[in-house]
């Protein structure tokens, strides 16, 4: 591929980028991060190349330098400004990538990714999980990094594939369903499971980070900027379980992940997980929660309560929500 010249961002927009959010990071910011992306004229730079899509990600037929292409073409046609910044958003691999590094079948959708387990019915005893570099899911992951790389040279960041939950991972495999008889009949084993996936969601993670060594800095699917590699952490299994079933299974490990990462973030995700907010809020290393309602909830409907909660905590707030009012909160 040749270079890109389609990032209209210089080293000066990307110098105040990282000290406006270095600020918002430690709380001296003294305002939201307000992101503005302006769409010009349509580039003379079309492509008729594929999108990065739920849908394509995983169509192998689909080389990932079409990906690239696509999205130079869309890059030569937007500007920046506010707190914006030229990124490319890889969340079309779907919520929990590593269950694909494991040994999972992804299957693309229009509208998301499902991760098909070899053997649901397969006792959680005999389930054992370790890293696999040549995984060629994997391998996929980590050609799109190196394709653009190549392409911008670090100018456009690259967001980290959403890898997913850790017991959403296990999940995946066991089944929702059979996975939550194993936390009363075999609590050992899925503990022993939750760190297994997470000491290769760790060696997966540093490996594409490792492929971004020159970038002028990392995000991930919800698009927020950090200088050192960030994550958004998460557990959609947890809207299905209790508080204290959440203390022994998933706090741990979201504490110990937490502490490994530079500015990571938990998504609460749904009304179910807000009884396990104030677990949340007690795990120093988790530096912002971001909100979503969840399906089902009414579009105008008043989160103030729960907002300022996470504020007052000292903690920051990630959310697109509209109150009773119709405004909006961030």
């Amino acid at each position: 591929m040749t270079k890109s010249n389609s990032v209209h961002f210089t080293k000066e927009n990307y110098d105040i980028l990282k000290s406006s959010y270095e600020k918002w990071w430690d709380g001296t910011l003294k305002r939201p991060i307000t992101p503005i992306v302006i769409y010009g004229n349509p580039s003379e730079k079309s492509s008729k190349c594929a999108g990065l899509e739920f849908s394509t990600a995983w169509d192998m037929s689909i080389p990932v330098t079409d990906f690239i292409e696509n999205f130079d073409a869309n890059l030569d046609s937007l500007r920046f400004y506010g707190d914006a910044y030229p990124h490319l958003n890889t969340m079309a691999f779907g919520a929990g990538a590593v269950a694909a590094f494991l040994g999972c079948t992804p299957i693309g959708t229009p509208y998301t990714v499902w991760f098909k387990s070899p053997d649901e019915n397969i006792p959680i005893e005999q389930l054992h999980f370790e890293y696999d570099p040549e995984n060629i899911y994997f391998r996929r992951v980590l050609n799109l990094y190196e394709a653009a790389m190549e392409k911008w040279d670090g100018n456009c960041v690259i967001g980290t594939t959403d890898l997913g939950g850790i017991l959403d991972i296990l999940a995946s495999f066991r089944g929702s369903e059979n996975l939550l008889f194993d936390l009363y009949d075999s609590p050992d084993e899925v503990i022993r499971c939750v760190y297994e996936i997470q000491t290769a969601w760790f060696k997966y993670h540093d490996a594409i980070i490792d492929m971004m060594k020159g970038t002028q800095g990392y995000t991930h699917w919800y698009s927020i900027y950090s200088d050192k590699p960030s994550y958004i952490l998460q557990s959609d299994f947890s809207y299905m379980v209790s508080p204290d079933m959440f203390n022994k299974f998933i706090a741990p490990e979201l504490a110990s992940s937490s502490a490994k990462l530079k500015n990571a973030v938990y998504h609460l995700d749904g009304i179910g997980e807000i009884p396990h907010l104030d677990t949340i809020l007690q795990i120093d290393s988790i530096k912002g929660i971001q909100w979503v309602p969840g399906d089902g909830e009414p579009s105008l409907k008043n989160w103030d309560e729960l907002l300022l909660k996470i504020l007052n905590s000292g903690k920051k707030l990630l959310s697109y929500t509209q109150n009773s009012d119709g405004a909006c909160s961030s």
